[in-house]
């Protein structure tokens, strides 16, 4: 789950009019532009060595997607088919379900070289963007929301400062560790930061036992 985004998640496009979209095609290109992010990083990645990998045309890959932008985040981030967000009844579980989509998304060399290339977009591009993240953002939270309503999870809790810390501590480390250091010893260590805090538990005065003389 991405969710800060960047977390970065997309939907699948509406197809154009015309002839239908060939999915084999389309499998290709968002393959292809895996492979050479991984290969190359975002900017030494054209759509003309996307269409040559892909064994189709550039001219083909402007009929599905408005830019190289566009296209890397749907290669990258698609959540078409994923269980984005988990709702089985068990918290702890369904976060860590959670966050493990996100390391999945963007602890991978491809999600790195994306974020890379995709936070240097202008202000405008990455508005045109908000509302994929913003949708994914938004289940993450309902789902917290639903929890808050089972007394899950305290009423004072605001969720989307929630769903960020999800998606910005695995941002971080993406950013500077890649997947070295996130297994699930990791992800268990900040899903119970997440659900018990970091302040220690208040103890009683017996239970602080008798002042030594």
């Amino acid at each position: 789950m991405v969710t800060n985004e960047m977390s970065m998640a997309t939907v699948s496009k509406e197809p154009k009019s015309g002839r239908p979209r060939d999915a084999r095609l389309d499998a290709a290109i968002l393959q292809a532009t895996v492979e050479l992010l991984e290969e190359h990083g975002y900017f030494d990645v054209s759509l003309a060595a996307i269409a040559e990998r892909a064994g189709t045309t550039t001219p083909a890959i402007y009929r599905r997607w408005s830019s190289k932008a566009d296209l890397v985040v749907q290669a990258v981030f698609r959540t078409e088919g994923d269980d984005v967000v988990a709702d089985t009844g068990d918290l702890a579980a369904d976060i860590t379900t959670m966050v493990w989509w996100t390391v999945e998304k963007v602890c991978r060399p491809a999600g790195r070289a994306a974020l890379v290339g995709l936070l240097g977009e202008s202000h405008e591009e990455l508005n045109g963007r908000r509302a994929d993240v913003t949708r994914v953002m938004a289940r993450a939270g309902e789902r917290l929301e639903r929890a808050k309503a089972a007394d899950q999870i305290r009423p004072d809790v605001d969720t989307a400062v929630l769903v960020a810390m999800m998606s910005g501590s695995v941002l971080q480390m993406a950013v500077t560790n890649g997947r070295r250091g996130v297994d699930d010893a990791w992800v268990t260590a900040l899903v119970s930061v997440l659900l018990d805090g970091i302040r220690p538990p208040v103890r009683s005065e017996r239970e602080k036992g008798p002042v030594a003389p």
